[in-house]
């Protein structure tokens, strides 16, 4: 899960481009059936609706990451025994390989177990965000309906001259 610059950047271009080909069309759409002074009031109640919309949306998909935090953590952790021959066999080479370098035995053996609750964090981090962008993708998918339903209804044109008084 180690993710650098390069990994986020063609990412972010493309995000940036989806953005305005996004928020272009939806304000168009909700600003092409008022008129004159509307407009303006118009525009300014999309941009709050947008920036409560994004709060609320925020909110809800950091609660829904921490639950998913929760669930795999605990998933992740009822599996993993002490006992196992696997457990034993990590916890004793990250212990060989800090011993190595100078390191106590105990201090050794403390700093294997939290080199795994590390891998074990990573790990999760990492589902808890496949789920997250799995259950996205199917709300956005869910969506498309209605955008085509809403795609038949632009057809009229604005009157320039008009909606700018």
């Amino acid at each position: 899960p180690d993710t650098g610059e390069g990994d986020f950047f063609w990412m972010l271009i493309v995000r940036g481009f989806a953005m305005g080909m996004l928020f272009i069309p939806v304000t168009t759409l909700a600003l092409s059936t008022l008129k004159g002074q509307e407009i303006g009031q118009g525009a300014a109640f999309t941009g709050m609706m947008r920036q409560l919309g994004g709060s609320f949306g925020i909110a809800i998909i950091t609660t829904f990451l921490s639950r998913q935090h929760m669930v795999h953590r605990s998933d992740l952790v009822s599996k993993l025994q002490v006992s196992d021959p696997a457990v034993q066999q990590r916890l004793h080479g990250i212990q060989h390989a800090l011993m190595s370098k100078g390191m106590p035995a105990d201090a050794a053996l403390k700093a294997s177990y939290a080199g795994l609750d590390g891998m074990i964090t990573k790990q999760v981090a990492v589902l808890s965000y496949m789920d997250v962008f799995m259950y996205l993708s199917i709300m956005f998918l869910l969506c498309v309906p209605f955008v085509i339903m809403v795609r038949g209804n632009i057809k009229k044109k604005v009157n320039l001259a008009e909606a700018m008084h």
